[in-house]
């Protein structure tokens, strides 16, 4: 099992594919697992790297709180483990805030940004409504089965949960291989809480594509107005037919659009 020693735990990671190194960071409850719908479109092209984040399936951790600058320095920790010097990054929700990070306070260590799905933080972050923020903690501090069936409409667009079951089954069949507890869940949750990037933000001079889908009620689509606004440069893409999961709801709409932000970068 691949994994790389960071400080006081280990990542566990994979890596597809050839070309461009590309470092993919998943969201709050997932893995490297979650990328099923985005690796085989984008290996063909590059060399995709995904991991666990600390604490989440393979990967260990000290049981102690965290914060989302952390997780972006436990990526920084991968990429000199292996030796990445300037790879491509695809961040998505939580992830996304962790590559916001990674591209602020290491802005020498990445050459390109995709920031799906995610928000800014703070004060000044487009909040979900109140239903659909308690539907999501509940999910989060109590991590049972029924908590996660109930929170699948912040997740997914309802009309693709009613037309295409099949998508979030498969989602669920994917996350059920190494279930989140709520300790970790709980853990990940407040690092999102205080996450706060938005006075920051113009400090971004990477080449950076915002994708977000319309029917998010998680994380809402201004959120990545926000994002495209306040980052020098950055291009909006919101792709239509998906909610918080658009990266499986719409795989091939979201794959073309990362990949011909990628191969703009590759010119």
């Amino acid at each position: 099992m691949p994994e790389a020693n960071i400080g006081e735990i280990t990542l566990y990671y994979e890596v597809q594919g050839n070309g461009r190194p590309l470092v993919m960071i998943r969201g709050l409850g997932s893995n490297a697992d979650h990328w099923y719908s985005q690796v085989p479109a984008l290996s063909a092209g590059y060399q995709v790297i995904t991991f666990d984040n600390r604490g989440m399936a393979r990967s260990s951790d000290t049981g102690e709180p965290f914060t989302v600058r952390q997780m972006a320095g436990d990526t920084l920790g991968l990429l000199d483990a292996l030796r990445l010097e300037r790879p491509l990054i695809f961040g998505l929700s939580m992830g996304g805030m962790i590559a916001q990070e990674l591209a602020i306070n290491y802005p020498e260590r990445l050459s390109g940004l995709v920031l799906a799905c995610t928000h800014p933080g703070g004060p000044n972050q487009v909040r979900p409504t109140a239903e659909v923020e308690e539907l999501f903690k509940e999910m989060v501090y109590k991590a049972t089965p029924e908590a996660k069936r109930a929170a699948a409409p912040t997740l997914f667009d309802p009309k693709n949960l009613k037309e295409r079951p099949q998508v979030a089954a498969e989602y669920a069949e994917v996350s059920l291989r190494h279930p989140a507890g709520a300790d970790i869940l709980t853990r990940q949750w407040n690092a999102v809480v205080g996450h706060d990037t938005y006075d920051r933000l113009d400090q971004i001079k990477t080449p950076t594509l915002v994708l977000t889908g319309d029917a998010d009620v998680l994380i809402p689509p201004g959120n990545s107005e926000i994002l495209a606004r306040r980052i020098h440069g950055a291009k909006l893409v919101v792709v239509p037919g998906g909610g918080h999961q658009i990266l499986v709801e719409q795989p091939e709409a979201c794959n073309q659009a990362v990949l011909s932000f990628l191969a703009d970068l590759d010119d």
